[in-house]
């Protein structure tokens, strides 16, 4: 499977993709090759492995264009994470984070983790997601107090939050994250209410395996 064992974030824009190529600044991702086999067959090995694919299925059936990086540390995605500030990224719209995960942490290849609150209590991120949708395809980022969560969206000024509050495996993380990306794209207007309840409509059974939330 292409992509095995990485680790990263992205943001998307399928709706500004689909309806017009030539504007087809759609996805930003980033990638941290770090663990790929040491986390093999861990419960954790499932959380972000399927972002590459994922990704490359989504630009061959609607034409979702993106753009790859690496990153190992926090200052690698750091780095990346200040672009959302510059105007030529003005239009990335979907935030989408993708490494290894623990309760309210993402998991670096250095073996540091990232406090979710840590981060946006920094004064230089606040509204650094403003307007835009963050997704977590970690295990069990979201698993977190809800007024932590709600806290973290109000200051970065992120529109919605959604992501997992268990640990996920390689092939359902796959298919029910193909879902969630078209599902964001069928309905832009969705706010985290009515995403949650689409999602145990229409996907009733992943969305408990995985503890899925929308904020």
């Amino acid at each position: 499977i292409p992509g095995y064992g990485k680790r990263g974030m992205g943001w998307l824009h399928p709706k500004r993709a689909l309806y017009n190529r030539v504007y087809r600044k759609t996805t930003f991702s980033i990638f941290d090759l770090g663990k790929t086999m040491s986390s093999k067959g861990s419960s954790n090995s499932g959380c972000c492995v399927i972002l590459m694919p994922l990704l490359d299925f989504l630009e061959n059936t609607i034409n979702i264009e993106y753009t790859f990086r690496q990153v190992a540390t926090e200052s690698d995605f750091n780095y990346y994470i200040d672009h959302l500030q510059q105007p030529s990224y003005s239009a990335y719209d979907l935030i989408y984070l993708c490494f290894h995960g623990q309760n309210k942490c993402i998991c670096f290849a250095d073996k540091t983790d990232l406090d979710l609150m840590a981060f946006a209590e920094k004064k230089e991120n606040f509204g650094i997601f403003e307007g835009r949708n963050v997704h977590f395809g970690s295990c069990s980022t979201l698993k977190m107090r809800e007024e932590d969560i709600k806290m973290f969206k109000q200051l970065t000024k992120a529109r919605m939050i959604t992501g997992y509050t268990k640990d996920v495996d390689l092939t359902s993380s796959f298919i029910f994250e193909t879902w969630l990306m078209d599902a964001i794209h069928r309905n832009e207007g969705y706010a985290a209410k009515r995403m949650n309840d689409l999602a145990e409509k229409e996907m009733p059974y992943f969305t408990k395996l995985f503890g899925f939330k929308a904020f």
